[in-house]
């Protein structure tokens, strides 16, 4: 399967790269979400520029610099005027988090929360058994996607039915699967782990007293 590239080299590890963004995107998300959920009209604004940067190239806008940037690891920058993987990953992150983020009244950075298992909250049960249902064909058009900017489109999709029905993600863990994506020998990893939390079986939830009853 042809993958998502990216041309430019980290200046640490992968792991120790993949770590370093995931706890920066999270801390950054959490901060913006305490700030919105307090009616900071600051952070409603922070929001409105993440959303107008949605699908944008880092740096292009500079509205959203200080947004996306500010305290940014120098680790994760990249080398030459191109932006690095990390730098990819936090801002396609971060911006869809202030789409999701909008008009909520509830946190929607829930973290340990991935997108296969957002995906199947938001599904009906037999809604996984294909691919024809409307949340599961974007789904499917999102793990088959080949290039960064085709990731990104059916995202935002999800990102708006996961808005609509309330659905929270981990947008750490969300940036650390944009950085895989990138990387050919273990973007199909990242695939997996969705494929995994989409059909993963809640023990609290397949052994709590109503599922006792109804079956």
């Amino acid at each position: 399967m042809t993958t998502v590239t990216s041309p430019i080299p980290d200046r640490r590890r992968p792991g120790e790269s993949s770590q370093l963004l995931a706890a920066y995107v999270g801390r950054r998300a959490t901060q913006l979400q305490s700030r919105y959920l307090a009616q900071d009209p600051r952070a409603r604004a922070d929001l409105a520029r993440l959303r107008r940067a949605v699908g944008r190239s880092p740096g292009s806008d500079p509205a959203a610099w200080d947004v996306i940037f500010r305290d940014f690891p120098p680790e994760l920058m990249g080398r030459n005027d191109a932006p690095s993987p990390a730098e990819l990953a936090v801002n396609a992150a971060l911006c869809l988090f202030g789409v999701h983020l909008q008009s909520a009244d509830k946190p929607m950075h829930v973290q340990d929360q991935g997108l296969g298992r957002a995906v199947r909250l938001l599904s009906r049960p037999e809604d996984t058994e294909t691919f024809s249902a409307p949340t599961m064909r974007r789904f499917h058009a999102l793990g088959t996607a080949t290039s960064l900017v085709e990731v990104l489109h059916h995202a935002r999709g999800l990102i708006q039915q996961f808005r609509a029905g309330g659905i929270g993600l981990d947008y750490g863990r969300l940036a650390d699967d944009f950085y895989w994506l990138q990387r050919p020998a273990s973007a199909d990893n990242v695939r997996l782990r969705w494929a995994r939390d989409l059909y993963r079986i809640d023990p609290q939830t397949e052994n709590s007293p109503e599922k006792e009853i109804s079956e």
